[in-house]
């Protein structure tokens, strides 16, 4: 038995036999319930054709029926030339009785009509049609009334009851012939219509897929690191919706794939130069034997692995900062509440490096639309990089106004040169041997605009020194 774990997937249907499924199968019931119908209204009119054969059949016995000589006569030889002649296939049988039931003439075995309020088929008011058995075999028969005139010269005949019942019973020979005929022929059109529309649905739907096929080898000769749209030629207005999402995930699959191979190509860059001055602190301090230079060298050491964890995350909080968009959604967020949160937490770190670290508020409340951890990143960065290109003793005030937050402070300053450029990533406006990663201020700026916030800087701030970096959103 082999070890390895395997995974069953149930097969995929195909959308060419689903959409045959969903168009054919009902086509098919309408198409079976039509023919059903019709066939319906084909026997339905087959017999009532026979039944007014039938019922000529009577009125031909009738006519031929009069009184002669006190007793009821039929000219035999006309009345069974009409029958012959006309119902080949089936036979027929007649019975001519009194309104009472007296046989008078035919066979008298043949059955009578139930009587009803209403017959089945009716041409006039005299005679009624229903089904029957006769000689174990099924039959229809017609009953009609009909009334019998004697000669003025027969007075026996005026004594006779002139009302009769005459009763013409037919085998259903000819029309279970005629119906299987009409089954057969509703079966043979209505199939020919199946298949006629069976065709033409799998050219249509093969046709209507044709896109998706055009889309599939479009898709399929992109390059790996292709991840412009898709514009497949004739598509259908149903199929855009689904182009436009997969357009949309490809563009944002672009924008992952370009966030982490710039992220690897910063840390590669950006780390290679503290850990190579690492490595050769670490070295010089262990070949050097005397204590007061490796104490040196140590320290040097610890500076340059405290730079180089900075840098690290500074470097995953930008990374973080660009992945915002997938990860958190905007909420209301008060900037006054934030502010006080994160001047909190850097009051310790302020007043160990001699800082003065401290809090405005020109507004009781102040809501904006945002995300609360990018924002308090974002203050986190203004108050850190605040405090690391400031000397000691520098008065650093967070303000909160009506939908704007800002850091201010009296240092330095940032010289007119370098205010273009300091939001730029790994761009460094400080002194070349004052450490920094260059990122505090493109995190700042990244964060400002999927925030939906303008970031401003001024500086000097008031007597030639200080700078105040603000971020404000626009008023609803």
């Amino acid at each position: 038995m082999s070890d390895s774990l395997q995974v069953w997937a149930p097969s995929a249907t195909s959308l060419r036999r689903r959409l045959l499924s969903w168009i054919l199968l009902p086509l098919a019931g309408l198409i079976g319930i039509n023919a059903w119908v019709g066939y319906g209204n084909a026997v339905q009119a087959a017999n009532e054709a026979y039944d007014r054969s039938l019922y000529l059949a009577a009125r031909t016995l009738a006519e031929e029926l009069e009184w002669r000589e006190g007793r009821l006569q039929l000219d035999v030889t006309k009345a069974a030339g009409y029958l012959f002649e006309n119902h080949t296939g089936s036979r027929l049988f007649y019975k001519i009785t009194s309104p009472g039931g007296q046989w008078l003439a035919g066979v008298a075995a043949v059955p009578d009509v139930p009587a009803r309020a209403q017959s089945a088929v009716k041409f006039f008011a005299l005679v009624q049609f229903d089904d029957g058995q006769y000689l174990s075999q099924p039959v229809r028969l017609a009953q009609l009334m009909h009334v019998v005139e004697a000669d003025a010269g027969d007075a026996g005949a005026k004594a006779m009851e002139p009302l009769v019942k005459i009763t013409v019973a037919e085998t259903m020979e000819a029309r279970q012939q005629l119906i299987e005929h009409i089954l057969w022929d509703t079966l043979g059109s209505q199939g020919l219509l199946l298949l006629a529309a069976a065709l033409l649905v799998v050219w249509g739907v093969q046709r209507g897929i044709r896109p998706l096929e055009a889309f599939r080898q479009q898709l399929a000769q992109k390059a790996d690191d292709d991840f412009s749209p898709i514009e497949p030629p004739d598509l259908p207005r149903e199929l855009r919706p689904l182009i436009e999402t997969l357009n949309s995930y490809l563009a944002r699959l672009g924008r992952l794939i370009d966030i982490r191979k710039r992220f690897l190509d910063n840390a590669a860059h950006q780390l290679r130069t503290p850990l190579t001055a690492l490595k050769t602190q670490l070295a010089l301090a262990q070949r050097n034997v005397e204590p007061a230079q490796a104490q040196v060298l140590l320290s040097a050491a610890r500076q340059t692995t405290d730079d180089a964890v900075r840098l690290t995350e500074q470097l995953l909080a930008m990374t973080r900062v660009e992945h915002a968009r997938e990860m958190h959604s905007p909420q209301r967020v008060d900037l006054v509440d934030l502010a006080r949160r994160v001047t909190q937490e850097h009051l310790l770190r302020a007043h160990q490096s001699g800082d003065d670290l401290g809090l405005e508020l020109q507004a009781d409340s102040s809501d904006v639309q945002g995300v609360d951890l990018l924002l308090h990143e974002a203050l986190s960065n203004l108050i850190d990089n605040a405090m690391h290109h400031s000397p000691v003793g520098t008065h650093i005030t967070v303000r909160v106004g009506s939908a704007w937050v800002e850091v201010v402070d009296d240092g330095p300053g940032i010289a007119p040169a370098h205010q273009a450029h300091v939001f730029e990533r790994f761009y460094r406006a400080a002194p070349s041997g004052v450490p920094g990663s260059g990122l505090g201020l493109a995190i700042v700026k990244e964060i400002a605009s999927q925030q939906g916030a303008q970031v401003s800087l001024q500086s000097p701030v008031a007597d030639g020194r200080g700078t105040a970096i603000r971020l404000s959103w626009p008023l609803a």
